[in-house]
């Protein structure tokens, strides 16, 4: 069973996980709803646009931590070969 989920955030790798297992358009509501352990009323009050929606949103989600975590420190750095200090 999946841990309780409080907010968007937590649904958020959750769904990424489904995505990866079944493929976006393999990924039911049902199979959904099992990964994350919420009912298909809940999941459409999280996301109202439904799957496409949830994807849209997990791809937006990886973008973002791409960039926080790979790109914004490489154009920051001096010496892109040389780590920033932390």
């Amino acid at each position: 069973m999946a841990k309780p989920v409080s907010d968007r955030a937590d649904l958020l790798p959750l769904l990424a996980e489904c995505f990866a297992r079944t493929a976006t358009k393999g990924a039911t509501l049902a199979l959904i709803s099992e990964a994350t352990g919420l009912g298909k009323g809940s999941l459409y009050h999280f996301f109202p646009d439904g799957k496409a929606q949830m994807a849209a949103e997990v791809v937006a989600d990886i973008d973002s931590w791409f960039e926080v975590n790979i790109f914004a420190p490489l154009r920051e750095a001096d010496d892109p070969a040389r780590p920033s200090p932390p």
